[in-house]
């Protein structure tokens, strides 16, 4: 039977953190005590699987127990709970072992997947605080200076090795779960905008749906400093489509267009598809056609040569994308119009 120790000098938490775990497992033996020293006492008495401990406490602070566990040679799983501001302190326990911590007020969602991994896994990865600390500094400082360079370069960290590569993808959305929250506490906490804490995730994704989630959440926060500051969405996605439009036969990417209006890619792509509700490859693709239309209206236009025009050097593809986008080929549409 699997047996967990409560270490916080907060009655509330204490209590709050047993019932949680009840709820998680009723098989699971689960004791509370407000300090390090009495929870050195518990642990040598019932040599417990696991801890949760507080880290500024009365008598023996989280970061003295943590030593004293690591010196005792139990291979005690230990898990550190601290609020925000702590996370400098938490950073310490690193030397003695502890390889994850929870954020204050703890709910069921940061709570089970920890439980999940340090109770029935064999095998677990964690993810470096003083690195996720370091990652979340940035981030805040880059959402509030509208910097999308900076954030899609952050957000390749975790595209990467750098800060997802060994978590488990539950191991990641919780981490992903976490870091928002972080993030927004951060940013309501310059006490100029309010942003609304929700949970971005309903059920357990794949690993890559995680991240498409992380990155949207963090575009969207972005979004709406520019939206609160008065910024000037409408005339950036004008200026787009104009220079879409003007280049629609050339081989634009999305990367030229979003350089030429002074956005980052990954923030250019979601603001396109906010504002057309079709992505860039989409838009271009319709324009293309309308134009093959209106030159396949002129009977002295060869079809061969309206692919060419609009920028398909080959027939085939032409013919293919046409009857995608209208369900008929150029040559129906021109015996629908009466053009042999």
């Amino acid at each position: 039977m699997k047996q967990i120790l409560i270490v916080d000098d907060e009655p509330m938490i204490r209590a709050g953190l047993m019932k949680l775990i009840k709820q998680y497992n009723q098989a699971i033996q689960v004791q509370a005590v407000p300090n390090g020293v009495e929870a050195l006492a518990e642990i040598r008495k019932h040599n417990p699987d696991m801890v949760f401990t507080d880290i500024r406490m009365p008598k023996m602070d989280g970061l003295e127990l943590c030593r004293e566990i690591s010196q005792m040679n139990l291979h005690l799983r230990t898990v550190v709970i601290s609020g925000y501001g702590d996370f400098t302190y938490a950073q310490k326990c690193l030397t003695y072992g502890v390889k994850e911590y929870l954020l204050k007020p703890v709910t069921e969602v940061e709570l089970y997947p920890v439980l999940d991994r340090f109770l029935y896994e064999e095998q677990t990865h964690s993810i470096s605080i003083s690195a996720y600390e370091e990652w979340l500094e940035q981030a805040e400082a880059a959402i509030w200076a509208s910097d999308f360079e900076v954030v899609d370069r952050l957000l390749a960290r975790w595209r990467g090795d750098d800060l997802s590569g060994r978590l488990t993808t539950e191991q990641l959305q919780q981490t992903v779960a976490e870091a928002l929250r972080v993030l927004i506490k951060k940013l309501n906490g310059r006490e100029l905008y309010q942003f609304n804490l929700q949970s971005p995730f309903k059920t357990l994704l794949n690993h890559d749906e995680v991240l498409e989630r992380f990155e949207s959440e963090l575009i969207h926060l972005c979004d709406q400093l520019v939206q609160w500051r008065g910024g000037n969405q409408k005339n950036v996605f004008e200026e787009a489509k104009a220079y879409i439009d003007e280049h629609i036969t050339e081989e634009i990417s999305l990367e030229a267009v979003a350089e030429k209006v002074g956005l980052a890619p990954t923030y250019f792509s979601y603001y396109f598809k906010k504002m057309t509700n079709e992505t860039f490859v989409q838009y271009r693709m319709k324009k293309r056609i309308e134009m093959a239309k209106r030159l396949l209206e002129m009977p002295h236009y060869k079809i061969v040569d309206v692919g060419m025009e609009i920028g398909y050097q080959n027939y085939p593809h032409f013919s293919k994308i046409f009857k995608k986008m209208t369900g008929i080929s150029p040559s129906e549409y021109r015996q629908l119009l009466g053009i042999k």
